[in-house]
């Protein structure tokens, strides 16, 4: 089985490639999807790391990458993806992509409330965080929820709490929730 860890707008760091790490005894290869090719950018913020995201990937753009990821993908695949590497699984989650993925994880993913119309053909988890600042995630969580294959999970987080990178890292958060995904796919 292979695990599909996508990234979020800090792409490929140490502390991803840490998290994809701890999961390898469950899993015979772990790839790491992100929208700079693999390069370990040093952002100085997450704003500096949205505007590089926008610029030179986009959401279309990284949800091909997992797409044609998944499609030449010989083995079952669990995809878990983190803010806009959520919103790609999201968007493959509601596509006959290819019979392989046995599960998604969404951590964060925002940019779902444009998206709420998608209906996922594989069991999916959607992690939201305790509140958006920038809109009401109510209406997201109950459009989200009404979905049979979707489990949704409210925590007491803020977005960006799985990242080591973002200020709104939570160290309890992030043990929960990787514990909480090894006896997942234990």
């Amino acid at each position: 089985m292979i695990l599909l860890v996508v990234s979020d707008i800090f792409g490929s760091t140490k502390p991803l490639n840490d998290f994809a790490a701890q999961l390898l005894s469950f899993y015979s290869e772990i790839i790491v999807i992100d929208p700079y090719g693999g390069q370990n950018i040093q952002f100085s913020n997450e704003e500096e790391a949205y505007k590089h995201f926008q610029i030179n990937c986009g959401i279309k753009q990284l949800t091909k990458q997992l797409a044609e990821e998944v499609e030449k993908s010989k083995d079952t695949v669990d995809i878990i993806g983190f803010s806009v590497g959520g919103t790609a699984a999201w968007e493959i989650s509601g596509i006959e992509t290819s019979k392989s993925i046995r599960s998604i994880v969404c951590f964060y993913s925002s940019r779902i409330r444009e998206k709420t119309s998608i209906a996922p053909r594989f069991s999916t988890t959607v992690v939201f965080p305790a509140f958006e600042k920038s809109f009401d995630l109510e209406p997201i969580v109950q459009a989200v929820e009404r979905n049979t294959s979707v489990e949704v999970i409210r925590t007491n987080y803020l977005h960006g709490f799985m990242n080591k990178k973002s200020e709104n890292y939570s160290e309890e958060g992030y043990e929960h929730f990787l514990s909480w995904f090894t006896n997942k796919v234990a």
